[in-house]
């Protein structure tokens, strides 16, 4: 996601989709979680994105800026432009110190506003949450002394963050690290439980709709439940099954409370229908289209009902006779 790239640049991943998505919903939260001291000086009420792509003609090429950007007012009224470089691919970690001070010059100078530049690390062992200091120097003297925020996600401790009254916290700790002295069985019985708090964490969550959808999606991309070993899938998927159930009944009293409102049920009609569908795509993989159209077309909310309990127990698509 954040790349300074040559004319033909390559094709975005999906880890780069998602934290892009994830930060466009979540940037406040995550700058709270990982960064509070910062956080507290901004003014979240003042922040936009600065989604358009930047393209920098040099002699010899041509630059793409793709980094997430986003500008927001401190409480003392300064304009401040904060960087979030999200570093998802398989690189080393070396390079990153480099191309964090190299976008922070030029963001500076393209804004000529103060940057709080940020990395945000996927892959392992790198180094956790921390100021990260980059240097350059010269004949030995020390030219250059850069500093950026670093979270290296998978080497924090999930405990900790878990146990933190916040949804944010939760999903993210599945892709940190379960237990420093955990092997074998009693790992993947760890990241069991692990996954199955943060989705009851996020469901009982005040978040919208859409933001728990996000968030259960993220969670389950990271931590699938294909990857746990098979005498410890069984029971994930029944606590699952009573998180969706718990989801479900959620989605339809807020649905039910806005129909009396507004007189009208199309919202629990949709809902009901987006997560029957997510539900399905959990359970099977890709659903055909033709299913999709099916459950789209079902405009009767005691039928959408019935079909997401044989969702739920059915082993195949084939076996849900609703979708017959």
């Amino acid at each position: 996601m954040s790349h300074i790239e040559s004319e033909s640049p390559k094709p975005v991943t999906s880890h780069d989709r998602i934290f892009k998505e994830f930060l466009h919903r979540f940037l406040p939260d995550f700058m709270r979680l990982f960064f509070p001291d910062e956080a507290a000086r901004l003014n979240f009420a003042t922040l936009t994105f600065l989604d358009k792509e930047l393209i920098i003609n040099l002699p010899r090429q041509k630059l793409r800026i793709t980094d997430l950007m986003a500008q927001v007012k401190t409480w003392l009224g300064e304009p401040e432009t904060i960087m979030v470089h999200v570093e998802v691919e398989a690189k080393k970690k070396m390079a990153v110190p480099q191309r964090m001070f190299e976008y922070y010059g030029l963001m500076r100078l393209l804004y000529a506003q103060p940057v709080l530049p940020l990395a945000l690390l996927l892959q392992p062992q790198a180094g956790g949450l921390h100021w990260h200091n980059y240097k350059e120097t010269l004949f030995g003297h020390e030219l250059v002394r850069f500093r950026y925020g670093q979270v290296g996600l998978r080497d924090l401790p999930a405990d900790e963050y878990i146990k933190r009254d916040d949804p944010v916290a939760a999903a993210l700790s599945v892709m940190m690290k379960p237990g420093v002295k955990l092997r074998g069985r009693a790992r993947w019985v760890k990241l069991a439980e692990l996954k199955i708090t943060a989705l009851l964490k996020v469901n009982e969550s005040d978040l919208t709709i859409g933001d728990k959808q996000f968030l259960m999606s993220m969670v389950e991309t990271y931590l699938p439940n294909e990857s746990l070993p098979v005498d410890i899938r069984g029971e994930v998927m029944e606590a699952l099954a009573d998180v969706e159930l718990m989801w479900h009944e959620r989605i339809e009293q807020k649905g039910v409370e806005k129909g009396i409102q507004q007189g009208k049920q199309q919202g629990i009609q949709q809902r009901t229908q987006e997560l029957i569908l997510r539900l399905l795509r959990k359970k099977f993989g890709r659903v055909p289209e033709v299913v999709v159209q099916k459950v789209q077309a079902m405009n009767d909310v005691d039928l959408l009902e019935q079909l997401f309990d044989e969702a739920l127990m059915a082993d195949t698509l084939v076996e849900i006779k609703s979708l017959a």
